[in-house]
């Protein structure tokens, strides 16, 4: 009686693809952006309709440097003062704090911002 020690050519090839697909799949970066909801109220008034957003982070709380672009979102939809947009700042994380800074204003309206306070601090989540 033979026993037959080796693996059929078949399974070697399958389980050499398989090893060479796996760090590919490992190492596709994430990427920078990231979603933020918020809820917006007009003094006790929950709001509601289009508006304008402005997005910066900094490096505190209160005062601090801006570290990245500002961005603006045009039109977001706030509904029962709820809205979610989709921020990307780019590479400007290196692994100290940030807070991001909210200016709103209506959708319709060519006035300036108004700054929300306080500024959120940007924490991870799973």
């Amino acid at each position: 009686m033979s026993s037959n020690r080796f693996l059929n050519p078949a399974v070697i090839v399958c389980f050499t693809a398989l090893l060479a697909a796996g760090p590919a799949f490992a190492q596709t970066p994430v990427g920078t952006a990231f979603t933020y909801q918020g809820r917006l109220t007009n003094g006790a008034t929950v709001a509601s309709g289009p508006y304008d957003f402005e997005f910066r982070l900094f490096d505190d709380v209160a005062a601090g440097v801006q570290a990245g672009p500002t961005l603006t979102v045009n039109d977001v939809t706030v509904t029962g003062g709820l809205f979610t947009v989709t921020l990307d700042f780019g590479s400007v994380y290196d692994g100290n704090r940030r807070w991001l800074g909210i200016a709103v204003r209506p959708g319709e309206s060519v006035e300036p911002y108004t700054p929300l306070t306080p500024r959120q601090e940007l924490t991870g989540t799973p």
